[in-house]
Formats: structure tokens, sequence, C-alpha cells
């Protein structure tokens, strides 16, 4: 069973403290000391790390949500990330797994168009044996299928076939 994971004290009361609707930054930033804001998506603190007296931790959201984290001292991630309760998964929006793995305008390389032929196809083999079995797919299992479906339907459009 997955653990729940409890919102930061200043973002409860929105849906009974679940966070699967909150953003990596409302998470970690809450835990932070002498957070200041550099702009859009980006932030300054202290590093709970290695007891900072004058923020040496930069944070960085991404379009997607995702969290980017640096210490100027040398702190890895997960150290600092361990030192306020969370993992380095905590840095990913839950929709993660959905994302798309190019960014806008980016055309995908031959061979990584082949690697994920290879992985969609196997999906779709489990899938189909499981099917073939007289076994159902659970509601899991066709949302991964459609997945397989949609990222075969753009490895072949981006090699120049009309799906």
């Amino acid at each position: 069973m997955a653990e729940k994971r409890i919102a930061p004290a200043g973002n409860r009361g929105r849906n009974n403290g679940d966070v699967s609707n909150y953003r990596p930054s409302d998470l970690l930033l809450g835990k932070l000391d002498r957070v200041h804001p550099r702009g859009d998506g980006r932030w300054t603190a202290c590093c709970p790390a290695h007891g900072d007296r004058s923020p040496s931790l930069s944070i960085r959201e991404q379009a997607d949500g995702t969290l980017l984290v640096h210490c100027f001292a040398g702190c890895p991630a997960a150290s600092v990330l361990e030192s306020v309760g969370l993992t380095l998964s905590d840095l990913f929006p839950d929709n993660a797994a959905e994302r798309s793995p190019m960014r806008p305008g980016e055309r995908w390389v031959p061979r990584d168009v082949l690697a994920a032929v290879a992985r969609e196809a196997l999906v779709a083999l489990i899938a189909a044996e499981t099917v073939a079995k007289g076994e159902a797919l659970s509601a899991e299992d066709r949302k991964r299928l459609r997945k397989a479906a949609l990222v075969l339907r753009n490895a072949a459009r981006e090699v120049g076939h009309a799906c």
C-alpha cells in the first residue's frame, strides 16, 4: 500500500491533507528556512543538510512541475531532501509517468524511436497474452496500454508515417 504524504502546514485543509494535486514546490518550500523568491518558479533558501547561515540552496521549478535542487556548498540533492523528510521522488509531480520525454520542438533520434517501439510493443504483447488467457485487463493495465498505443503512434509520426 502506498504511503500517504501529508501536505505542508500552509497547504493543509485542501483535500484533507492529500498531496496528490500539489506541486513538488508546495511540499519542499514549506520545510525550508529563509525562502526567498528569485523570479518565476525560482527560490533560494538555507540548505538544511549543512546548517546554512545564509541561503546557498537554489530551487527551480520546471514547466512540468519538476523541481531542480542545487546546494552551492556541495550537498547532494538526496541529502537536502532527506534532511526535511522527503525523497528524490518528491521532486517530480504525480503525473510524471504521463509526461512526454520530449521538449516542445524536439525531435526523436532514430535509436530512441526503436527503443520506444520495442518497449511499447512488449506492453502490447503482455496485454494480448493476458486477454488470450481469458483474463480481463485492469483499469490500470488498460490505461498503460492506451499510453503504449499513443507512444507507438507518435513514434510512427516521428519517422514520417501518417497514422
